[in-house]
């Protein structure tokens, strides 16, 4: 072990044997800027001398990526972005997490969480879904936090009706019949 220790620090120093010269960073290339010693009065909010000014992309024409809110006559509140590409993503985020669980009953939006995209009304199974999100390259996702349980769809925006219609009939229409607690509990330990 201190053989290994002797030869990894003659390596970082320069003096291997190897035939490699000075591995190490010089002094000039990485002390002068990890110390800060070449710009010490520049504040961070400034640019630095000699380095190009950034150029961001821009859209000339449309809103620029403003989120609106739009809340529906039934209190179903809307969150949308324009679009600037081949792939959008749907999601449906619900009041519904461990902290509403009541105490001897927990883990129960969790257990929802890994039971969601299994099968639903329309669809017979997870195979089929997934199946139905592959022809217009999608993929799901499900996720519980403390107070919000996340349902999400990213496809082909030429797909949008289509994945649209998944997300609702997954979130309004789970079919949970048949379900095995014993067998989730055992993916738990694992995931």
């Amino acid at each position: 072990m201190a053989a290994v220790v002797l030869a990894a620090t003659r390596l970082l120093r320069g003096s291997g044997s190897w035939g490699c010269s000075r591995l190490r960073f010089g002094p000039p290339a990485y002390r002068r800027f990890s110390s800060g010693g070449a710009y010490p009065n520049i504040p961070l909010s400034s640019p630095l001398p000699g380095v190009p000014k950034p150029v961001f992309a821009t859209v000339d024409g449309q809103e620029k990526f403003e989120t609106k809110v739009t809340t529906l006559d039934n209190g179903l509140r809307v969150a949308s972005q324009n679009k600037f590409g081949q792939f959008c993503t749907v999601g449906i985020l619900i009041n519904s997490g461990s902290r509403y669980e009541a105490k001897y009953l927990s883990g129960i939006a969790h257990f929802l969480e890994k039971l969601a995209f299994s099968s639903t009304a329309r669809f017979d199974s997870k195979d089929e879904i997934l199946l139905t999100l592959e022809k217009h390259g999608g993929i799901c996702d499900c996720q519980t936090s403390r107070d919000t349980t996340m349902y999400a769809v990213s496809a082909d925006s030429k797909g949008l009706d289509t994945v649209v219609a998944l997300l609702a009939d997954v979130v309004l229409q789970p079919r949970l019949t048949g379900v095995d607690p014993s067998r989730w509990r055992l993916r738990w330990a694992w995931t």
